[in-house]
């Protein structure tokens, strides 16, 4: 149980972390012009800011086990930094994007530890295990930048994706409502609210199915009375806003939601938008093909995590 002083202590963390937060957020936004320069004091410094996170969650986490994911998220971020952090690399969108998304993970755990309901330890490990296949896609995916056997380069769109032309513009008079909705008081009305503008999203990029899975899931996740809007806003509104700007680009393909995204909308998207009801073969082979065939690769993980758990349970 923490005492006083550890509650204390507690409270001098979370201010180093927001600090440290904006740090990383800052160096993000800046990215690529960090990686390819050849001073690396400021790709040091956002290293640094994920190492120092944490070092501190490790000192208080065997009294507050809730801030063993933190210490552990932290740590799979602060590797991917350390991998780059001597050498300057010319990095593509997708590298950005998965960096980003991996912030989004720390920043959404940091949050729910700083508010009322605080961060348990279930939830954070919900977390930290759903994030875990995005850690290991960016390190697989800077090694084959250093390596050479990845073009720094965004990717082609697949065969059959078209850009959805003003994409950004119909989605942002969207997304700057539901911000100032954000800041509201939180109260069922509210939420009804929000996840009624994000409902209005689905009208955008009709029959894009990654673009509807991506606002199915943060409707999802507006939905979830147990997500504060604080946890919310950075994730859905950033997660919203970068899926726009790929769908308007015809880079509809790699538009997927984030584990941060996934965990808050609780394993799966709500019913409003749209619904998809599949029929699950007797032969376990069909059942593969059907799988494959309905869900995006970041959802079969999800899918074959929670089988393994119940299978060894």
């Amino acid at each position: 149980m923490p005492t006083n002083q550890d509650q204390k202590i507690f409270a001098i963390f979370m201010e180093e972390a927001e600090e440290r937060l904006e740090t990383l957020q800052t160096g993000l936004t800046e990215l690529p012009a960090i990686m390819a320069d050849s001073d690396r004091e400021r790709v040091t410094a956002i290293y640094r800011a994920a190492h120092s996170i944490k070092g501190a969650a490790a000192m208080l986490m065997d009294k507050m086990p809730s801030l063993t994911s933190i210490n552990k998220v932290s740590k799979r971020l602060e590797d991917c930094f350390k991998m780059v952090k001597d050498t300057p690399l010319k990095i593509d969108g997708a590298t950005q994007t998965l960096y980003t998304k991996g912030f989004e993970v720390l920043k959404n755990l940091i949050d729910r530890a700083a508010s009322p309901a605080g961060l348990s330890e279930d939830m954070g490990e919900k977390i930290l295990q759903a994030s875990l296949p995005l850690y290991d896609k960016l390190e697989n995916h800077l090694k084959g930048l250093m390596s050479g056997a990845a073009t720094p380069a965004t990717p082609a769109p697949a065969a059959g994706t078209s850009a959805v032309a003003g994409a950004v513009n119909q989605v942002m008079t969207v997304l700057k409502p539901m911000l100032q909705g954000f800041k509201q008081a939180e109260s069922p009305e509210s939420r009804k609210q929000l996840a009624g503008l994000c409902a209005r999203l689905t009208k955008i990029g009709v029959g894009v199915e990654s673009w509807q899975t991506l606002v199915k899931t943060a409707y999802g996740a507006i939905a979830n009375p147990k997500n504060s809007f604080k946890v919310l806003a950075n994730p859905v509104i950033n997660e919203l806003k970068q899926g726009a700007e790929l769908l308007q680009a015809g880079k509809a393909n790699t538009i997927s939601p984030s584990a941060t995204l996934s965990a808050l909308a609780g394993g799966k998207t709500a019913t409003k938008p749209t619904a998809q009801e599949i029929t699950i073969p007797a032969d376990p082979k069909e059942v593969v093909k059907v799988l494959l065939k309905t869900f995006n690769k970041q959802q079969l993980q999800a899918i074959a995590q929670l089988l393994i758990k119940h299978i060894k349970s």
